[in-house]
This record gives structure tokens, sequence and C-alpha cells, in this order.
């Protein structure tokens, strides 16, 4: 692993500059959501192999730079957006930018990130823009055709083909020569020969932190897991061996699963202990946790180098390769929280999505943490296309019995067909989802919403699902807090004191007062 975050970035290269771009987060207006306030990892990745690889690049996050902004996204009536405001974006760019990557991770923000790229052309006509991150890679025809400002998607995992792009370009070579994109050629779209996922990861540079605004990321005290003190995001593997048919990893990763070593993971976290004083980390895979072995010596190394910070797996993790004696070792190396996502408590749901998952199991894992003192999470889903209301009070049911085992956070969201997942696939054919629209890129959104809902499933309508997560979630923490009366005093205490609390449910509500405090104090400001 090579570091490169001790590069002057004043360092600007007037014959060939790229610029990377992570655009301003976009969100429901007046939603809770505050998951996408982190740090950019794809941007740190492209821009540490760029530089490693002699390119001179700046990076532009929208959301890090502009993090007080939070203003109506133009000609939408349902969204706002956290982050530099477009005329922010292009006073940013350097004149000497000849390429210029954006990363376009959620459908969600699709919009306004084609609004922002639509803008840059029209500012800077001879640049080259290059797109990528989850969104484009499982549309990436329909991006071209939707935005004819941009030249070249790149499919998948960046880190290769983002310098082989960037050779080509500034040695004015064809780019039919470079693996892995799709462009125009002739009034069509070509792609090119798929390229390969990158098997020696631990190759791949570090991100490169100092190219970012990261501290006020880590200043802000924000965590997808309760929050521990300046928390760092951070990958071991990439990809998932499992195919879930509500999910898009095949599309952007393929179906390998491939980790890191363990002692390059360490040395990492080591790196951000010293220079960034970091004292939590967050593992972002998709699947943590796949081979016993591998988080076992994970471990030995934190505890034999006596490493002090605490580490959480907050989205969800496999099952199968935890049991007690893991349990007990991870406690041991510090972690704090674990979380799982079952997505469902109907063995029918769990067979239809195709989620290999053995429901008690998972139950006597929960128990097994709580004797060991590590909080838990469990992550359900609802209204998937063949739901029936059996299936769905089978997860209510199965969610509140979570609670009197010692769950601290069990979320419930609604099912949503993403691009690149094989039940969009399956929704687009069927005419369920009518196009691909503005309208169906924020309907996205919308689920936390009282208007402009839009539900996917055959057997129970939109209001009615919105009712059973209210309802699971008001009985799943009713429970909680009447086994732990304390824990809603505390809870109470820090909501008027602006505190952290003991959940990422007590943290959301927490730092959702504190969004709409931030955004008085711009618009008072303005």
């Amino acid at each position: 692993m090579k570091d490169v975050n001790n590069y002057n970035i004043e360092q600007i290269d007037n014959n060939f500059h790229i610029t990377l771009i992570r655009s301003p987060i976009v969100s429901v207006s007046g939603s809770l959501s505050v998951s996408s306030i982190v740090p950019p990892l794809s941007i740190a990745y492209l821009s540490a192999s760029l530089r490693s690889n002699g390119f001179s690049t700046t990076n532009i996050d929208a959301v890090g730079e502009g993090i007080g902004n939070i203003s109506k996204v133009p000609q939408s009536a349902h969204m706002e957006y956290q982050g530099l405001s477009i005329e922010g974006i292009l006073k940013r760019i350097h004149p000497s930018t000849k390429v210029l990557g954006v990363s376009c991770m959620f459908s969600l923000e699709w919009p306004f990130t084609r609004q922002i790229i639509k803008e840059i052309k029209r500012n800077f006509s001879d640049i080259k823009i290059i797109a990528g991150g989850e969104h484009v890679t499982a549309l990436p025809e329909f991006v071209l055709s939707d935005c004819k400002e941009i030249d070249i998607i790149v499919l998948g995992e960046g880190e290769e083909t983002i310098v082989d792009l960037a050779t080509c370009l500034e040695r004015e070579r064809n780019v039919e020569e470079v693996n892995g994109i799709v462009y125009r050629s002739g009034g069509k779209f070509t792609r090119t020969a798929p390229r390969d996922r990158i098997k020696k990861i631990d190759d791949i540079c570090w991100p490169a932190w100092d190219l970012v605004p990261i501290n006020t990321y880590l200043d802000l005290k924000l965590s997808h897991g309760p929050y521990r003190g300046r928390a760092m995001p951070i990958f071991a593997s990439r990809g998932c061996p499992y195919n879930c048919a509500f999910c898009s990893n095949a599309k952007m990763w393929h179906r390998s699963y491939i980790a890191r070593s363990p002692i390059d993971v360490v040395n990492e976290i080591k790196h951000y202990i010293d220079k960034y004083k970091i004292k939590c980390i967050e593992f972002y895979d998709l699947t943590p946790i796949i081979k016993k072995s591998w988080i076992m010596e994970f471990c030995d190394l934190i505890i034999d180098n006596n490493l002090n910070f605490s580490w959480q797996i907050s989205g969800g993790t496999r099952t199968e390769a935890i049991d007690e004696e893991v349990i007990v070792k991870v406690k041991k190396a510090g972690c704090q929280y674990l979380g799982f996502a079952p997505e469902s408590g109907s063995p029918a749901v769990l067979k239809q999505i195709r989620k290999r998952l053995n429901l008690q199991r998972m139950v006597n894992l929960i128990k097994i943490a709580k004797k060991h003192k590590i909080a838990t999470r469990t992550n359900f889903v609802i209204g998937f296309p063949n739901d029936t209301r059996l299936q769905i009070y089978q997860t209510l049911f199965f969610q509140m019995k979570l609670a009197f085992f010692g769950v601290l956070d069990s979320p419930i969201f609604e099912f949503t067909p993403y691009p690149g997942s094989e039940y969009f696939e399956f929704l687009l054919h069927k005419g369920v989802i009518p196009g691909l629209d503005d309208e169906y890129f924020e309907s996205l959104g919308l689920n936390l919403q009282l208007k402009n809902k839009k539900s996917y499933c055959e057997n129970v309508g939109t209001y009615e699902l919105l009712i059973y997560r209210f309802m699971g979630m008001t009985v799943f923490y009713s429970i909680y807090y009447l086994f732990n009366p304390m824990k809603l005093l505390k809870f109470i205490k820090n909501l008027f004191w602006g505190n952290y609390s003991n959940s990422v449910f007590e943290q959301r509500i927490i730092l959702n007062f504190k969004k709409r405090l931030l955004k008085l104090k711009y618009k008072n400001k303005s």
C-alpha cells in the first residue's frame, strides 16, 4: 500500500490538470436524512491513484466545502441540496483543467448532478467530462443520452480506469483502447471490453484525504453508528459474493469479493490515529465479515499492537462467519457496535429476495453479543413487490422480539427499486416503473414523506406501508425504552443540550434538529 498524502496540492500542471468533483447531497426537503454526510471516499481514492501516477489533481468536495448551505434544488418541488451551489462549484474549477470527473453514486442525486454537469460544460466547453459511480454504472447509455455534455462513462471500479483514461487523453490517443468505459462514437454508444476487477487491492493507494476538507467531517461528530469520537470511514474489502434481488452490487462490483490483507487495514488505521487523532473506525464494506480467519487475524493485530480505538459495523454484515469465539475476540479488539441486515422476518420473503440468512442463528448471535456488551443493530425492508400483509406482520413481530433481546437500533425502510438491481429491471420491464425521468429519480427519496409517495408492492398500499413502518419503529423503541428508562431520560437531556446519544435513532433526531438550525442560520446570514 502506498500512502500519497504528503503531496503538495499547490503543484498545478498548467498543461494537463484533472479535477474531480463530489456533488452536493440531495435529499427530500424536511427529511431526517443525514447519513450521506460522510467523507468522499470515491474521489479520495481516485485522486490518490491519479497522483501516484504523476497526474496533477485537485478535488472539489461540494459537501465538505459548503456544509452550511442547505438550499432548494432548482426546478424541483420536493428536493433540497446541502453543499456548494452550482456557482460555487464553477468558481472552484481550476482554469488548467483538461479532464473533469464527476461521481454520482445515488440515482436520487442524478437530476441535480446533471444540472451541474451542464453548467460546467457551458462555462468550460473544452473540458472532457467523465462520469462514474453506481448510478452511471447501472445506466450508462441512459446517462449519456440524458446528459450529452458527458463524454465518457467509467463502469464500476475506477482507480485503474481513470489512470488509463487520463494517460490516453493526455497523449491524444483514441479511448477505444481503454477497457471498462462507454462513450459516443459515430452517433452511437460504444462499450469497450470489460475491465477485470482489481485483484491486488493492497496495492491501491489509501484515500487522499489531504485533498478534501476531512477535518470538516471529523469535527461534525457524525457517524453511521453511535458516535464514539472522531470517526473515519474505511474499506477492508470490495464487492459481495451474494446475489440479493434488491441490490445493485452485481452491476458495480460483479459478484467478486476481494478482501485486503488485515495488516494493510491495520496500518491504514494506525496512520489515521497518528495523523487525524481518530478514535473510531467505521467499516463501509458491503459485507464486512465473510471469513472467520480474516476477522480473527485482524483482531489479533489490533491487540498485539496495543491500538486503542473503537470500531463498528453499522450497515450490516453476514452471520455465517460469526460465532461466540469471534464475538469475544472483536470485543477485546475494540468493536462496540455490530449491525446485521436480515431485511425481513419472513422466511418466504428471504427466499424470494435470495437473502441467504438463518434468522434463528442471527438471534443467537444477538444474544451472545449482548452478553459480551456489544451493541447490535438490525435493518429491515418492507414493501417488496410480492410482499403480503402476513409477511409484513411477520417482519414487524420479529422486530418486536428483537427489542426484548436487547437490539439497540432497528430501522425499517421501504423497498426502493434502485437502478442496477434485478427488481429494478423486473419492474421497468413490467411498466410499474413507467420510465426513467426526473419524477422517478426523485421518487427514490420520497418514501419518508406523506405526500408524493410511490410504492411498488402489489398487495399493500402506499400509506398502509407508511403506517406499518411507523408502527414497527414505535413499538420497537417503546419496548426498548420501557426496559431502559434511564436511556430515555438521557436522550431527552441530550436533545435539549445537543449532545450525542446512545443509539443511531437518537443521534439522527438530534442531528436533524442541528441541520434545521444550520439551514436557518445560513438563511439569516444571507
